[in-house]
């Protein structure tokens, strides 16, 4: 019988918190009104300690599948030292910086373990600014090759990282909704409207490559601009 994704963790944290995990988290569309049932992914993460191995990650990712029916449940494993000291270890600060990731931490789900608050970290909070510039960075690592990615998933990424320095500027004007694509056009202001619009779109097609390319003018002249104003 298909279990629901917080019964999943559930009994993943059962058969898993004597190897190192510490409390499961829900995170990303799931919680948004972005989700579409049995389309979207599941993400989810895994506070663990920190002589957990991180080889355990894709055997509870499986486990996870297995014991909800869904093909696409996400895990992550976050070691509670990347959070206090910005020094990664594992996959998914690899890809989020973790000063980013404690932007998000306020919107995820508690399901199992310990329950975890803003002030159990110690690394700094980051300022709009500050997030916009790592997003940058990131971008241009996305764009010369040097980030790594799946075949076929480069646009995807930049896309997503392009969407979320948009999320990064409406917080900044109070915006205090979780991060969606719906979201961030809604509070789109003219400037952004029409690249969020075409991520947007992109997203709806289900991330086909040919629709990102018909925007690709769109994406350059607001990343122009982002530079331009917070690189200088």
């Amino acid at each position: 019988m298909k279990k629901t994704p917080e019964q999943a963790l559930k009994e993943a944290f059962d058969e898993y918190k004597d190897q190192g995990i510490v409390s499961l988290y829900l995170y990303g569309s799931i919680l948004t009104k972005d989700y579409i049932d049995g389309e979207s992914d599941i993400d989810s993460i895994g506070f663990a300690t920190e002589n957990m191995s991180l080889a355990l990650e894709n055997e509870i990712k499986n486990k996870l599948c297995e014991k909800s029916g869904f093909d696409e449940f996400g895990f992550r494993l976050l070691y509670k030292s990347e959070l206090d000291t910005g020094n990664i270890k594992g996959n998914l600060a690899s890809f989020i910086h973790p000063q980013l990731l404690l932007i998000d931490f306020p919107h995820w789900k508690h399901v199992a373990g310990k329950v975890f608050s803003r002030s159990d970290f110690l690394l700094s909070d980051i300022d709009t600014a500050g997030a916009i510039k790592i997003s940058l960075d990131r971008l241009v690592k996305i764009e010369d090759g040097s980030y790594k990615t799946a075949p076929g998933n480069k646009h995807v990424l930049f896309l997503k990282v392009l969407d979320r320095i948009m999320f990064y500027l409406q917080r900044d004007r109070g915006c205090n909704e979780p991060f969606s694509y719906s979201s961030v056009l809604f509070y789109s202001n003219e400037e952004e409207k029409p690249v969020a619009q075409a991520i947007f779109n992109c997203k709806k097609s289900k991330w086909n490559e040919l629709v990102f390319e018909e925007n690709l003018v769109v994406y350059k002249n607001y990343i122009n601009i982002l530079r331009n104003r917070f690189l200088v």
